[in-house]
């Protein structure tokens, strides 16, 4: 079956948001039953879900793509991106607003984070500033502005996203790992 222009927009985008902020805190690997998290970690750790938590409601609910109109398409796909961008900088602003991290090596952690998400807000900018300039009157052309924005995009599904700074912290992971706030916020293991 052929997909329509929305559901590649839809895959470009979501993809992206998908893997940023909504699998941020997961994890199948159980905590240690043998060591348990320093309270500051698990406090610090809980911040930082929450502040995820914040972005990944900014995305709750998807655009509205009608492939009859590909000028509305592309308007929801802007305004898609406009809400990712607000959801990174929450996202950001979580992971800053948390403070170091009372664990060793917690700043380097935080450091390669927010750099991981400053990279992705710039990829979703120049792919706003792209689609918010692009011409769109037909399928053809909204085909051609979703294959740009998937273009400037690729690279970032990775399934942890910047999280995975800060879970490569033993100390850090092991509060991942038991916060119940982030099995609240996720549902399932953090």
């Amino acid at each position: 079956m052929r997909r329509t222009a929305a559901r590649i927009a839809i895959t470009a985008v979501s993809t992206t948001a998908a893997a940023v902020l909504l699998s941020a805190c997961g994890s199948d690997e159980p905590a240690d039953a043998g060591r348990h998290a320093d309270p500051a970690a698990l406090a610090w750790v809980d911040k930082v879900c929450s502040g995820v938590a914040t972005g990944s409601a900014k995305l709750s609910k998807p655009p509205a793509f009608d492939p009859a109109d590909p000028q509305g398409t592309k308007t929801a796909m802007v305004g898609f991106l406009n809400s990712l961008s607000a959801a990174l900088d929450d996202m950001a602003g979580g992971i800053r607003n948390a403070g170091v991290p009372p664990v060793p090596d917690g700043q380097s952690a935080v450091d390669k984070a927010t750099t991981t998400l400053g990279e992705t807000k710039s990829k979703v900018s120049a792919t706003l500033t792209r689609m918010q300039d692009a011409k769109v009157t037909d399928q053809a052309s909204l085909q051609k502005v979703v294959a740009d924005a998937d273009s400037t995009m690729s690279g970032l599904s990775e399934p942890e996203g910047p999280i995975k700074h800060l879970r490569a912290n033993p100390e850090l992971e092991l509060a991942f790992a038991e916060s119940t706030t982030c099995r609240q916020v996720y549902g399932g293991s953090a």
